[in-house]
């Protein structure tokens, strides 16, 4: 994977490769100790990572801040489903399961192809206008109506989840202070004029959505607004960067746009799962171990002890060679793969934690990504890629692009 045509990298398949490079992608074996401040095993082959994530008798999860959350504060409450395990949370997964049905997702599509059309109508022939935004705005109406947050459209609860998620600012910026301010005050913005009012809504009557399923549990008002976060970040955040990943790709290649293009719907979702495979969102799974674990290496068997913090490096697994072929990091529709590993590999995550909103996001992208590409567009460029602790992943900005005029 050495050539560049036109600024594509490419690889030895003259088919595009991962764009969202770090150093030491896919390098070193496939189990490591790694010390440092917060040591860890790192995995990085597809068996191994496998193994791991179906051990939830013998593993918690440890990423997304949740080493952190427990400790026992003056208000006791149900964590977010991200976070249980067990009985616990095999029934908190049964109750929203219906949300993401198949017959429920194809329910979805009609209004998530108005909803498309609506928003990519914001791009025209005259100015530059930001995908990485768009595609914020399409996540946040689609995750709003299954979360049923009635102010999905609003672009005020737009900026009030920006706000949330965005990474911190920099020390020493201008505005450093205040929009640490805004991001300090995001929660509470979004419980009084977001969440409280859809929970008043559903209790006097309940809706197909999340905060009704939720109000059938006996969740409290505080309990409703941690899961309303926790499905607002794997609903919102994750799809916007697949969706600007994908657009990406497509519009530097031109012939896997083609491609795209003269697909059917099957195979648009099978080229964004494979852009998704090589750009996986959340790059890093955490897990920490609550009884001992023993893994077969390469070389023998290796014993974790109790407490270990086992890192699976999803960036590594998904181009996992003996799982997804020759030229692993190059965007290849159709390649020949494992029956079992699935198209996007751990890009969804696998075991009781992985996401359940997966068709739903591969639907919701298709839909935006085929109404945005209709037309030609222009890139200024490619967009500013930023590195998230929380995601372990990439957060994309700023892909610009404007409708090429049609010719006279």
């Amino acid at each position: 994977m050495t050539a560049t045509t036109g600024g594509q990298t490419q690889g030895a398949t003259g088919c595009p490769v991962r764009k969202t490079a770090q150093p030491g992608d896919g390098s070193g074996p496939e189990i490591e100790h790694v010390a440092g401040e917060r040591p860890r095993w790192r995995i990085r082959s597809y068996a191994l990572a496998r193994d791991v994530l179906r051990r939830p008798e013998h593993t918690r999860q440890a990423g997304f801040g949740a080493d952190d959350v427990g400790g026992g504060g003056p208000v006791r409450i149900r964590p977010p489903i991200l976070f249980v395990e067990g009985e616990v949370h095999h029934a908190q997964r049964r109750a929203a399961a219906h949300l993401f049905a198949p017959r429920v997702v194809a329910g979805y599509r009609d209004w998530m192809q108005a909803t498309a059309e609506r928003v990519v109508a914001q791009v025209r022939t005259d100015r530059w206008t930001d995908v990485t935004a768009l595609s914020m705005q399409m996540a946040v109406e689609v995750a709003s109506r299954v979360i049923g947050l009635d102010h999905g459209s609003s672009p005020r609860m737009r900026a009030r989840l920006d706000a949330f998620f965005a990474p911190p600012p920099r020390p020493g910026s201008p505005l450093a202070g205040v929009r640490e301010a805004l991001r300090g005050t995001a929660m509470l913005r979004f419980y009084v004029l977001d969440v409280k009012p859809a929970i008043r809504a559903r209790r006097r009557r309940r809706r197909e959505d999340l905060i009704s399923s939720l109000l059938d549990e006996g969740y409290s008002d505080l309990e409703i607004l941690t899961e309303c976060v926790t499905y607002a970040a794997a609903g919102m955040a994750t799809t916007r960067e697949l969706i600007a990943a994908a657009v990406w790709h497509l519009l530097d290649d031109d012939a896997l746009r083609a491609r795209y293009r003269a697909s059917d719907r099957d195979g648009r979702v099978a080229i964004l799962e494979e852009v998704l495979r090589v750009e996986p969102v959340v790059g890093h799974l955490l897990r920490r171990t609550t009884a001992p674990l023993t893994l077969e290496g390469p070389d023998g068997p290796v014993e974790l002890p109790v407490g270990a913090l086992v890192d699976v490096d999803v960036r590594a697994v998904n181009a996992d060679a003996g799982v997804v072929g020759a030229d692993p990091h190059a965007v290849r529709p159709g390649r020949t793969m494992t029956r079992a590993s699935g198209p996007a590999v751990l890009a969804f995550g696998d075991g009781h934690h992985r996401c359940p909103g997966a068709p739903l996001a591969s639907a919701e992208t298709e839909v935006f990504v085929s109404a945005l590409l209709r037309d030609d567009l222009a890139a200024a460029g490619p967009p500013r890629v930023r590195w998230s602790e929380v995601s372990q992943g990439y957060d994309l900005t700023a892909l610009r692009v404007r409708r090429v005029p049609l010719r006279a």
